[in-house]
C-alpha cells in the first residue's frame, strides 16, 4: 500500500507532478493572455490616436485589426457614387441616415472616403459673441473645431474616422493623421503657421506694443478637396458650408476668414477684422458642415442600390 501511495504521488504521472504541470500551464496561459490583452489595448490606442507604429506609405484602407481585402463591389466604387451612410445620430437625416458621395475611391492615395452630399445638422457660427478676442481664438482653432464637429457623425461600424471637408485628407490605417494641421503655400504640412502683422501704415490698436495680430497665417488645406469636388461636380450647394482652412487679406480692413463654399464658389467667412484706424471687431459668420468619413473598406459590404442617384444610393452592411 505504501509503495502504491508513493508511486501515485511522485511517479511519472503522479499527483504532485501533474499538479506542478498544471501550475506551469496556468502561468503560461495567463502570461499569453496578458500579452494578447496588452497588444489589443496598444492597437486600440494607436488606432484612436492615429499613432500606429511604422504605418505604410500613402493611403491604406485596410482594417488594422482584421486586415481583409475589400470586396470587388467596394473596389468598384468610384468618385461621385451615392452611398447611404448611417451616422448613428438619430437627430440628423432619416433617423441618422444621410446621403453621401464617394470622394476618394479605394485605390486612391487617400483610401476610401465619402462626404455628405448636403449639410448635416444646422448652420453654426464659430464664435458665440462678435468680440475681437473670441474671434481670434475661434480663427486659430477653427480647423480642429470643425473636424471635431464632423467626428460626431462617425459610426464605428462603417468608418474609422471623420473630418470636415477642406482639411488635409491624408490617412494611415484609415485614420486622418494630418486633419488638424496646416498646409503652407509650398505644400508642406506643418502644425501651425507664423502669425500675421498689420500693415505699418495703419494705426496701431489701442494698447498694442507690437504689430503681431496673434492670428495665424493663411493655409492651403482646402485645395485638395475642393479640386476633387469640382472634378466630380459636387461642389455646388445652395446652403453654405465651412471648409477647414483659413485665410486673411487686407484692403479697407485686415480681414481674418475661414473658407466656406456657397453655390459652387469658395469665399472667406469673416471671423474678425482690424480697421485702418486701429479698431478691432469680431464677426459671426454662420454656415453648415459637410463631414467626410474614412470607411472600413475591408469590412463593409454593399447590400443594395446601384449608386447612380440619391434614390438608388448604395446601402452598406458589415
Amino acid at each position: 500500500m505504501a509503495a502504491i501511495t508513493i508511486n501515485l504521488t511522485v511517479g511519472q504521472r503522479g499527483i504532485l507532478r501533474r499538479a506542478e504541470e498544471a501550475g506551469r500551464n496556468y502561468q503560461e496561459a495567463a502570461k499569453r493572455e496578458d500579452e494578447e490583452l496588452s497588444n489589443l489595448w496598444a492597437e486600440a490606442e494607436n488606432i484612436i490616436g492615429g499613432t500606429t507604429p511604422n504605418p505604410p506609405e500613402g493611403g491604406d484602407n485596410t482594417d488594422p485589426i482584421n486586415p481583409t481585402e475589400p470586396s470587388e463591389e467596394v473596389k468598384a466604387l468610384k468618385a461621385g457614387d451615392y452611398i447611404k451612410y448611417d451616422t448613428g445620430v438619430t437627430t440628423v437625416g432619416e433617423n441618422g441616415i444621410i446621403t453621401c458621395r464617394v470622394l476618394y475611391p479605394v485605390d486612391s492615395e487617400y483610401g476610401l472616403q465619402i462626404v455628405s452630399d448636403k449639410n448635416v445638422g444646422e448652420a453654426f457660427a464659430l464664435i458665440e459673441k462678435a468680440l475681437w478676442e473670441e474671434g481670434k481664438t475661434a480663427y486659430n482653432v477653427a480647423i480642429e473645431t470643425l473636424n471635431n464637429k464632423a467626428k460626431n457623425y462617425v459610426n464605428m461600424k462603417y468608418a474609422y474616422d471623420g473630418r470636415c471637408i477642406g482639411s488635409i485628407p491624408t490617412v494611415q490605417n484609415g485614420i486622418f493623421i494630418d486633419k488638424n494641421k496646416v498646409r503652407d503655400r509650398e505644400g508642406n504640412i506643418l502644425d501651425a503657421l507664423d502669425t500675421v502683422s498689420i500693415p505699418k501704415s495703419w494705426t496701431m490698436p489701442s494698447g498694442w506694443t507690437s504689430r503681431d495680430t496673434g492670428f495665424y497665417d493663411e493655409d492651403k488645406n482646402y485645395i485638395t478637396d475642393v479640386t476633387k469636388l469640382r472634378e466630380i461636380d459636387i461642389l455646388s450647394s445652395d446652403e453654405g458650408f465651412w471648409l477647414a482652412s483659413r485665410s486673411w487679406s487686407y484692403s479697407d480692413e485686415v480681414r481674418f476668414n475661414i473658407w466656406y463654399v456657397q453655390r459652387g464658389t469658395v469665399s472667406g467667412g469673416r471671423i474678425a477684422y482690424i480697421s485702418p484706424d486701429g479698431r478691432l471687431y469680431g464677426f459671426k459668420s454662420s454656415y453648415g458642415i459637410r463631414p467626410c468619413f474614412s470607411l472600413k473598406a475591408g469590412s463593409i459590404k454593399i447590400t443594395g442600390g446601384d449608386g447612380t442617384s440619391e434614390a438608388t444610393a448604395y446601402t452598406l452592411g458589415i
